[in-house]
């Protein structure tokens, strides 16, 4: 018997291209819901991050405010008192020497400059403007080249500015007799200056000693 042969009116290909992949229709919602989603999770993390981070500097700020308080603890208050008054005292002493002056040198240089020949017989300091004194003095010599070799000592004195001397005479005795004028550089009276610098033996300041003229008849 021979084989029956079955026979088919649909067309195959047809078939195929109504079975074909679909493509999926992607919504605009769903990437928006993805985008905001993402910024959550960032804002999230962040203020967990700033929490951590408050918690630390908090824990960190009590901790070195205790170090702080054992270590303040570790000193008395007597102490602490007392050096305070003891640096008081300190400043007040430098600026005592500050603003001191050594009034002693100005005597040892007059007393290693004056010659044998002249004798002062007045001293007057005194103080012109803030910084600023003048030392005025009269005085009798044996001669005029006396006067005029204690001028010139006066003149090599580093602590004299403008030294001058005026009204030269001979009084009835025939003794010279005459005024001295000066500034006086207070910065070379300075006692603190002083304390800080060498001491300079007064032998060492007058380089070349006084000469004096002889003895007029």
């Amino acid at each position: 018997m021979p084989d029956r042969v079955t026979t088919s009116f649909i067309p195959k290909d047809s078939l195929v291209t109504e079975r074909g992949p679909r493509t999926p229709n992607r919504s605009p919602l769903a990437f928006v819901n993805l985008i905001a989603g993402g910024i959550l999770i960032i804002s999230i993390l962040a203020c967990a991050g700033m929490f951590l981070f408050k918690t630390y500097t908090e824990s960190s700020i009590s901790s070195k405010q205790e170090s702080l308080d054992r270590q303040r603890a570790a000193f008395e208050p007597a102490t602490i008192q007392e050096l305070l008054r003891l640096d008081r005292r300190l400043m007040a002493s430098s600026e005592l020497l500050r603003n001191h002056m050594a009034i002693s040198l100005l005597f040892e240089d007059l007393e290693a400059r004056t010659g044998t020949n002249v004798r002062f017989n007045d001293f007057k300091f005194e103080s012109l403007t803030a910084g600023k004194k003048t030392i005025n003095m009269s005085g009798t010599a044996r001669s005029f080249n006396s006067v005029a070799l204690q001028a010139d000592a006066f003149g090599k004195s580093t602590l004299f500015k403008d030294p001058i001397f005026s009204n030269l005479n001979i009084d009835a005795k025939g003794i010279v007799i005459f005024d001295f004028a000066g500034i006086v550089d207070t910065a070379r009276l300075n006692y603190a200056a002083l304390a800080t610098a060498p001491i300079v033996d007064i032998d060492e300041r007058i380089t070349e000693p006084l000469p004096e003229s002889p003895l007029e008849p």
